[in-house]
């Protein structure tokens, strides 16, 4: 074909995560791809070796028909691709592009893609789109059971996202904790939909968890509507998406199941804090604490303090902030997010002291107990994700608390600068400092060590390759 046509072109999915981003990814990308005649394709891969994801195989999710027109594989050499990015685009850039470039398309990965979309023609709903899905006969019957199920009279429901951000290595990176609604705020919430005259239904991954909450509030379970039937962990999916897309409202974090679920129902999608502020939920789910927080596994409560902190960090002092923090902590003691957090809320007023102990304390502990380096917590302070780093906006309290001659916030600065920022000279500069306060820290020797230059001026091109990798946050 000419490489004008646009049939020529394709629109491709090609996450690799859970269930629910690869079909909001898939969506998006036919819904464009639809829009434009451009053709559309996908990738798919099982997952079975993770504890919170599981992804069957692709014949398990669609149909025969519909795997033979647009599968591309468990994945596709994406030489040839452009990304398609959150940057506004129009069919006429899109054209261009494919012309000057000789592209064989675009990975349309990111889930807001459709709001940078703009010039016309309209975008194909994504409702629509969705609902034409080839799906095999097993999620098929799953999804004609939800339709089946009757409600008890208006209905909103109410998603408990936990998995990995609650109880795995994800709670230990702020910046995913929007995605999940606190389960210690699920009581204020379905009071507050009791006096709107609707019913709620829960929706979650925690059994004992919702079990408790259904016992304190009279919410509607998935249980009750028939999920049990379905001992297949991907067909209960797609029953309690299709479930919630019944409903009137749904109310959830940034979760990609929910928004799913709220796309093929083409209802809508609402944070609770629409019910109520950050600060008046806050202020909730701590009292929920102070009066039951045995009632709540650890971890469960743990999230619900992290999640009041980060709703009310910036109109604390570092005593309240220590308070909660602490409390946090004492649950969930393996989270080195919750000293450090401390740690930079008590330099924020200028007590470097009193952070300094907290840093001292942690540091050595871990040192203590491994050699390796960076120390564990080192790598939360500077750990990053695709969203950044979760702890930038703390940054320069421990630069401040280093510039006031603190060796162990001198020592973390000293990461920061190497590892965030890719500063060596600074960095060496700040590792002396704390050396210079302590000669004979075994510690600080050893970081000393570490801070060295990533790639050398006769670093071949593949060193230079993964640095580049490495300062991006990605580990190769």
């Amino acid at each position: 074909m000419a490489r004008h046509d646009p049939q020529s072109k394709l629109i491709a999915a090609t996450r690799e995560d859970g269930l629910g981003g690869r079909l909001l990814a898939m969506v998006n990308a036919k819904a464009l791809a639809d829009t434009l005649g451009y053709r559309f394709g996908f990738t798919w891969w099982p997952m079975h070796d993770d504890e919170f994801h599981s992804v069957e195989r692709v014949d398990k999710i669609f149909s025969t028909d519909f795997v033979e027109k647009y599968w591309l594989g468990e994945w596709v050499e994406p030489s040839g691709f452009d990304v398609l990015a959150e940057v506004a685009f129009t069919r006429a850039s899109l054209d261009a592009a494919a012309g000057r470039r000789s592209l064989r398309g675009w990975i349309c990965n990111e889930f807001r893609i459709p709001d940078f979309f703009h010039g016309g023609p309209e975008l194909v709903r994504r409702s629509e789109t969705l609902r034409g899905f080839g799906f095999s006969q097993a999620v098929n019957q799953a999804l004609d059971a939800a339709d089946r199920r009757p409600f008890p009279g208006p209905t909103a429901a109410l998603h408990l996202r936990s998995g990995d951000i609650v109880r795995g290595k994800y709670r230990f990176m702020l910046d995913y904790s929007d995605k999940v609604v606190a389960s210690t705020l699920v009581k204020s919430i379905a009071s507050e939909l009791t006096s709107k005259g609707l019913t709620t239904l829960l929706i979650g991954q925690d059994r004992a968890t919702l079990e408790y909450l259904r016992s304190q509030t009279g919410a509607l379970l998935s249980d009750d509507l028939g999920s049990a039937e379905f001992e297949d962990e991907t067909l209960r999916a797609f029953f309690e998406m299709r479930l919630m897309a019944r409903c009137q409202t749904i109310y959830a974090g940034s979760s990609v199941y929910a928004s799913v679920a709220s796309t093929m129902g083409d209802i809508a999608l609402v944070h609770p804090k629409t019910l109520f502020d950050g600060s008046k939920a806050a202020e909730m789910i701590l009292g929920e604490l102070s009066r039951h927080q045995s009632d709540y596994h650890p971890l469960e409560a743990a999230f619900g303090y992290q999640t009041a902190f980060l709703d009310l960090e910036d109109q604390i002092g570092s005593a309240r902030a220590k308070d909660i923090l602490e409390k946090a902590y004492k649950l969930d003691p393996e989270n080195d997010l919750y000293p450090l957090k401390i740690a930079a809320a008590l330099f924020r007023e200028r007590d470097y002291r009193s952070g300094e102990a907290v840093l001292k304390a942690l540091m050595t502990s871990q040192f203590e107990a491994s050699l390796a380096m960076p120390v564990r917590a080192i790598g939360v302070l500077i750990g990053r994700s695709w969203r950044g780093h979760a702890m930038s906006k703390d940054f320069e309290s421990f630069f401040a608390a280093a510039a006031d001659r603190h060796p162990y916030a001198a020592a973390c600065s000293a990461h920061i600068l190497h590892v965030v920022f890719g500063k060596l000279k600074p960095a060496r500069r700040m590792i002396a400092m704390s050396l210079e306060a302590e000669p004979d820290n075994a510690l600080f020797k050893r970081i000393k060590r570490h801070i060295r230059p990533l790639t050398t001026p006769q670093s071949g091109l593949l060193a230079k390759a993964r640095l580049r990798l490495w300062k991006a946050g990605i580990r190769i």
